[in-house]
């Protein structure tokens, strides 16, 4: 089957009982509490109801669980979700009361009928809105729309962040690389600052669908080039700048979207290693980090730190900046922005 990009896997003529509407959404909720399979083929509410019954016998999560044990607990909470299934047939969700969903014609056009658990239908209408509305970014002064499996920051704080440093950089405009792209916000504030080209790679093939989609609706297109990639392994040109927004939080890769949020043990050595062959004479490394790790793990080491002491590259500069409290709350938690010049440059220099 052909499916160029991530999504919820379709299921063919699963083995599940139909739901009953006369009947009480407690009684699907427990079945499907007890792992049980169900088959929603009247309204799209009623279906809703059960998962909101389903959500309110299995308690609020402990505030004691954090890491990978909160993880677990949602997982398996998402696993028996999931168990409630729809019908989708050409492109449409079949039964009464759904809203159409215009990314079902993108994800399936290989695939005429088949099922899904609503609670994938559920997030697909709301990626779907989000891409149709967009995201208003004022590090932009525009908005960008990022497509479904596409990640793309909530918090803006590291890109003001990043922004600053940018507005004060005096070298060389020639190239920019952003590894790991997502919704493409650094590439385009990359164009904006001026770089004459500017290459932007992910592993995901949906964020490189989504910045292609957001250029396309440029009325001037940016110097933007986007490719799916493993960090820099397609890329062969060296660059004046190579950014690098990478997870914030150590953990193993579950799902091909967890790939922006979490990072495995050797992310950063072989990012390191590759980009440290792909800088021009006077080029920078530039990384917009958190202490998020810090925070959450202090026994793990700094990645960043751990490459400094390896002796490729030297620190130019590191800057911090706090987040902003939500909700009243406290945080100790700050965004940062390292540079960094590799050994051999810096000498010359």
């Amino acid at each position: 089957m052909f499916a160029p990009f991530h999504r919820p896997e379709p299921l063919f003529q699963p083995r599940a009982d139909a739901v009953d509407r006369r009947r009480d959404p407690d009684h699907y909720a427990r079945r499907l509490a007890q792992g049980e399979w169900l088959r929603l083929v009247d309204t799209y509410g009623y279906g809703a109801d059960i998962l909101d019954a389903l959500n309110y016998g299995l308690g609020p999560i402990s505030d004691s669980l954090t890491g990978d044990p909160l993880r677990q607990e949602r997982r398996r909470r998402r696993t028996l979700a999931a168990g409630l299934l729809v019908p989708v047939e050409r492109g449409a969700v079949a039964i009464r009361g759904a809203d159409p969903i215009l990314l079902l014609n993108d994800l399936y056009r290989d695939v005429d009928r088949f099922w899904l658990p609503l609670v994938d239908i559920q997030a697909l209408r709301t990626a779907d809105r989000r891409f149709r509305q967009g995201v208003p970014y004022s590090v932009l002064g525009h908005a960008l729309h990022p497509w479904y499996g596409t990640y793309a920051p909530k918090r803006t704080e590291h890109l003001e962040l990043f922004g600053t440093w940018l507005s004060a950089y005096g070298g060389l405009k020639d190239t920019a690389i952003d590894v790991g792209t997502g919704c493409g916000v650094l590439a385009f504030m990359l164009a904006r600052a001026g770089f004459a080209d500017v290459r932007a790679v992910d592993v995901n093939p949906n964020a490189v669908e989504s910045v292609r989609r957001d250029l396309a609706r440029q009325a001037e297109r940016p110097a933007i080039r986007v490719r799916t990639s493993n960090l820099l392994e397609v890329v062969r040109q060296p660059a004046d700048l190579i950014v690098f927004n990478p997870p914030w939080i150590a953990g193993i890769v579950d799902d091909p979207l967890d790939t922006a949020l979490f990072y495995d043990d050797d992310l950063f050595e072989r990012f390191f290693d590759e980009s440290s062959g792909l800088l021009n004479p006077q080029g920078k490394v530039v990384l917009v980090f958190s202490n998020v790790l810090t925070l959450l793990r202090p026994d793990l080491p700094h990645p960043i730190e751990a490459e400094l002491e390896r002796g490729r590259f030297v620190l130019d500069t590191h800057l911090t900046r706090r987040v902003r409290a939500t909700r009243g709350r406290k945080t100790r938690e700050k965004v940062e922005i390292w540079v960094l010049s590799s050994v051999e440059a810096d000498a010359d220099h």
